[in-house]
């Protein structure tokens, strides 16, 4: 970025671009929340949710947008799974204090994971049901997310990726990946939290919810992003073209110089002979 040359050319796809895959996202809507109804229900029957997926119209800003969702709903946790958050907490929350070195990372994201879910655990040991959150108001929010994040994320990819000097096929391939990755992960996603929140109670909510939920949607472009970066590019800023650095310069090594006459005690240089003073 230090060297980036803003010209004419890097204008327009910093913003001709994200808006050319907004509009695209925009236009192809309607199709696409079909094919996300199409998903919960083809999925419905083999997971075992009752009910069927109903469809709630939300507005977003000009928008009315048709969001399918289960009509199934979730129990308030019973002792039985309050005892199995607690074990699942522990079996977090004790290889996250023990692992060390190269495994640090993975130590912390289970601390994470243990304290989130102990959150939860003391939370619903001391409230009464209802919870404020039903399983159908979930999947439905989790979607209206999923439809945000579409619209939005060609703006993200737009001043982080397009903003290099890649070339325009691998910058259109990049956002088009990312677009038909989250068309097809949104969906599946919330199928997966639903079945989970269905067979484990609400108790798992805030788990799923808080780290994944929109946390993995963004990992996912981090991931392609990360990969889209190792693409090669003619700029002098890319690490192929870098030359080694510099080595920093060294000052030599003072050394003492050689030949200092004797000085006695009070400080007066002397001869070797007589040891008397000299002129």
């Amino acid at each position: 970025m230090i060297g980036l040359e803003v010209s004419r050319w890097l204008l327009i796809d910093l913003l001709v671009l994200p808006l050319m895959f907004s509009l695209a996202v925009f236009v192809l809507l309607d199709p696409l929340l079909e094919g996300w109804r199409w998903i919960l229900e083809i999925m419905r029957t083999p997971l075992g949710l009752p009910g069927a997926v109903s469809t709630r119209v939300v507005e977003l800003g000009p928008l009315s947008v048709p969001i399918p969702f289960y009509t199934a709903e979730s129990r308030w946790p019973t002792p039985f799974d309050l005892r199995t958050g607690w074990i699942t907490v522990a079996a977090l929350a004790l290889p996250g204090m023990l692992l060390r070195g190269r495994f640090t990372p993975g130590a912390y994201a289970l601390r994470a994971l243990a304290v989130i879910q102990l959150t939860a655990q003391l939370w619903f040991s001391f409230a009464a049901p209802p919870f404020s959150y039903a399983l159908s108001q979930y999947v439905a929010g989790l979607l209206v997310c999923g439809v945000v994040i579409l619209l939005l994320a060609p703006l993200l990819v737009s001043f982080t990726y397009f903003i290099f000097d890649f070339p325009l096929w691998q910058k259109l391939l990049l956002a088009t990946m990312l677009l038909l990755h989250l068309a097809l992960l949104l969906p599946l996603q919330a199928v997966v939290h639903a079945y989970v929140i269905y067979r484990g109670s609400l108790l798992s909510m805030p788990l799923l919810f808080l780290m994944f939920g929109v946390l993995l949607d963004v990992f996912v472009y981090v991931a392609l992003y990360g990969w889209g970066m190792s693409w090669r590019s003619d700029s002098m800023l890319d690490a192929t073209d870098r030359r080694a650095p510099v080595t920093p310069y060294k000052p030599p090594r003072m050394t003492p110089p050689l030949g200092v006459p004797a000085v006695r005690a009070t400080g007066s240089p002397v001869d070797g002979t007589n040891g008397a003073p000299t002129a």
